[in-house]
Parts: C-alpha cells; structure tokens; sequence
C-alpha cells in the first residue's frame, strides 16, 4: 500500500475523527488536494493510527476513538464499492478491544488481549503484500 498523505494531515484527521467523526464529505477536500480516493484515505489513516498504536506512541483509547470516528465514512464507501481495507478489519480489531468478557480474569486490559494481537497480524499481512505486489 502506498502512502500519499503527509503525517501532518493524517493526524490532522486522526485527531478530527476522534473528536467529531469523519464524514466523505470532510474527506473531500483531502481527496481532491492528494488526488487519492476516500478509501484511500481512510486506508492511509487506519494504517497510520495502527502503526502509532504499535510503536506506542498513540495509546489505545485515542485510535479506538479515531477508528469509531471513520466507521460511518468507511461503511458509506463499502455501500458502493469493495469495502475498504485494511480499514474494516482495523476497526474491527480496535472495537473488540472495548470490553471485558465474563472469563477475563481480573485487572485484564482487553486492548492487549484482544486488539493488539490482531492489529499486529493485519500488519504483517499488509507488509508481506507489499513485498508481493
């Protein structure tokens, strides 16, 4: 996957869509300036909040936030086309992070348990077709 967008505009987003949600109709203009599709963006976005996540460098409470804050834009764009990924599956690892199960043992934090583990596969997956492609 290659990335278009500078880091200043994907935090710019990232800290948007974790605040108010992200909209196609806010992704727009990024699309036009960068000449990307919005599935694009939201890829890009995705890929970046993950890879923070990873580096801790953004903890997980902000990219849940930032994923629950694309999901309108990336389920609006799936209704018309491929749904975007690794978007989707992202959200869906960050959201399985949200809550403890009735079998977690005490003091468990279900984003170690549940979405790391996940999000650390989906980029594997994406770097190894990135060497492929």
């Amino acid at each position: 996957m290659t990335m278009v967008l500078p880091e200043s505009v994907l935090m710019k987003l990232s800290v948007r869509a974790d605040k108010d949600g992200l909209t196609l109709t806010d992704l727009a203009p990024f699309c036009e300036r960068f000449g990307v599709a919005p599935h694009d963006v939201l890829n890009e976005l995705s890929v970046a909040v993950a890879e923070g996540y990873l580096q801790g460098s953004l903890l997980y409470d902000f990219c849940d936030g930032v994923m629950n804050g694309i999901i309108n834009a990336v389920v609006e764009v799936g209704m018309t086309n491929v749904m975007p990924q690794p978007a989707f599956s992202l959200y869906q690892a960050f959201d399985q992070g949200e809550w403890i199960r009735s079998n977690d043992p005490p003091k468990t934090y279900p984003s170690e348990i549940y979405t790391k583990p996940v999000v650390e596969e989906i980029m594997r997956t994406l770097k190894r077709s990135a060497f492929t492609d």
